[in-house]
């Protein structure tokens, strides 16, 4: 088996999907984050090599012509670009393909010999510093970064292959969506135990011979749930309705963990593609933005309004639990609903959607028509 840390954190995240993937061969189905990830890392690795190798610091004119046709990608090429200039820079590699055998001496990417792998978005150095960044599309930017063996595996592999002399590693994660970086400093300290870690993950993974599904929050982006004896097991419709053994209700909160992680990240990902693309419909359903109004209410004011009006202070009290919902029943009760948006005059409106599930409305004339 060759290893790289994307299995590996396979392995952890699910025995039984690693199992499936990297051992039977099963391909997990391609997704628009992916897709997007790829083509943004081909285009930039294409800029920095042109850059590179003309010596410029920007080429606007020629990345103008690599904009990608995505709306999504678009945007992100667009930032990127406007935001990026080539630093003074030395020895830069731009995709560098590295590998290692078993005892842990480089090797050829595709050697023989060849037992752990990976790739480096781009590294150079600058005096006697060296810089590794990783471009990232993720939605979500994290306020820091921790030292995780992800990115000590980089700074070590650069260490051991291309900059040897080099004390100190200067990581970068370049989170392309918002143009902006979270950095760490690695230190000799922080590298000397890779080779160690990742001995101890391969012996693990070696050594397992059950590769037993962990349900969680992977689940959301297994790719391989159609498959997986975990939820075929427990979508056993007596077993979720009514489990009456331990072993049954176990199915079922297996079950559920699964849905309730799935319908998260599937929640996000319709948002974000209806946020670009439009409503979905479903039969007589459709899945898009509903407009939803909250309004933010200044009690002194919602008081001096209602005074005004005619109310007395007894009238009033009962109202300054100040929203739009307790005002409108309210004043109802007192039969002076006209005093509504007078009221919601005084404060300040905030528009929001909701995404939801409505009946989709038929226009009574297409539908007779």
């Amino acid at each position: 088996m060759v290893y790289s840390y994307s299995s590996i954190e396979l392995y952890e995240s699910c025995p039984w999907a690693y199992r499936k993937v990297k051992i039977d061969g099963l391909k997990r189905p391609a997704n628009e984050a992916l897709e997007i990830g790829s083509m943004m890392h081909d285009r930039i690795a294409g800029y920095l090599e042109r850059l590179i190798q003309n010596q410029s610091r920007t080429d606007w004119q020629w990345a103008e012509g690599k904009k990608p046709a995505h709306g999504d990608a678009a945007a992100i090429w667009e930032r990127f670009v406007s935001g990026f200039t080539l630093p003074d820079l030395e020895a830069p590699g731009v995709e560098s393909q590295f590998g290692f055998d078993r005892h842990w001496n480089p090797v050829g990417f595709f050697d023989p010999e060849v037992r752990f792998r990976g790739k480096i978005d781009f590294h150079f150095r600058q005096n006697g510093l060296a810089v590794v960044i990783d471009w990232k599309t993720n939605r979500k930017m994290p306020g820091s970064i921790e030292k995780n063996l992800q990115l000590r595996i980089y700074g070590w592999a650069v260490k051991q292959i291309v900059y040897p002399d080099v004390e100190e590693i200067l990581l970068q994660l370049h989170f392309l969506r918002y143009g902006r970086n979270r950095q760490v400093l690695l230190t000799p300290d922080d590298l000397a135990t890779v080779p160690q870690e990742l001995d101890e993950k391969i012996a693990r993974i070696e050594a397992d011979t059950k590769f037993t599904p962990t349900p969680g929050s992977f689940c959301g982006w297994c790719g391989l749930t159609a498959h997986c004896p975990v939820m075929a097991q427990a979508l056993v419709p007596v077993e979720f309705i009514a489990p009456v053994t331990r072993a049954e209700a176990e199915n079922a909160a297996t079950l559920l963990l699964a849905m309730q992680e799935m319908e998260k990240e599937l929640t996000a990902r319709l948002k974000a593609w209806v946020q670009e693309y439009g409503p979905v419909a479903v039969g007589d359903l459709v899945y898009g933005p509903q407009p939803n109004q909250t309004y933010t209410l200044d009690p002194q004011a919602v008081v001096t309004a209602l005074l005004e009006a005619g109310l007395s202070r007894e009238q009033v009290w009962p109202l300054l639990s100040v929203s739009k919902t307790t005002l409108e029943r309210g004043l109802k009760k007192l039969k002076r609903k006209d005093l509504i948006e007078a009221v919601l005059a005084t404060g300040t409106v905030k528009h929001s959607e909701k995404f939801e599930f409505r009946k989709e409305v038929v226009n009574e004339h297409e539908s007779h028509g």
